[in-house]
């Protein structure tokens, strides 16, 4: 029996069967997995244990009982060709993954690289791109500067009399009076 088929059979939780076996040094023993496997006769020492529990014991004082057949707490099992043959797959599995790992770390350096690359590429068009950037505005200020000097110049000459400088300005007549005031 499995230890939540004990725990099931005694109505408590598997934990607790568990935290049995250890603090007690209960017989039990283990499959490969490492999972506990018990007979009829651990689940009747579980049994005791927690009537004993149940009556008021501390866990410290409980009085196991113990049986005469010695026990490893290991299940032997004993090897046959078929788990040979396991042991051999799972080894080449073994093999198989750990050449795919190594061909996976080879393949993220190569990532990195390609991204480092990629950056430093990312890099230089920038770089090239705000050179280019520097070249026009130093264009742009040398046209505003030859701009600057020619008005400077222009501004400095006398301007020549046109001919609506030179009229005399009318006087305006007076606003009141042009209103009531028809044109001819």
């Amino acid at each position: 029996m499995n230890t939540n088929m004990v725990a099931s059979e005694l109505g408590v939780s598997a934990k607790t069967v568990q935290r049995w076996v250890k603090q007690l040094n209960l017989p039990a023993e283990r499959n490969e997995l490492g999972h506990y496997s018990f007979t009829a006769e651990d689940v009747q020492i579980l049994k005791s244990v927690q009537k004993q529990i149940s009556e008021g014991t501390a866990l410290q004082d409980i009085n196991v009982p113990r049986s005469n057949k010695k026990r490893t707490g290991f299940l032997v099992q004993k090897t046959n060709s078929d788990t040979e043959k396991r042991i051999e797959q799972l080894e080449q599995k073994l093999d198989t993954l750990l050449q795919q790992k190594q061909e996976e770390n080879g393949l993220l350096a190569r990532i990195e690289e390609l991204e480092r690359q990629l950056k430093q590429k990312a890099d230089e068009g920038v770089s090239y791109q705000l050179l280019q950037h520097r070249r026009e505005i130093d264009d742009i200020l040398a046209d505003l500067q030859s701009m600057t000097s020619q008005m400077k110049e222009f501004t400095a000459q006398p301007t020549p009399e046109t001919a609506a400088s030179s009229e005399k300005i009318k006087t305006r007549k007076k606003p009141l009076l042009s209103l009531f005031k028809f044109q001819t």
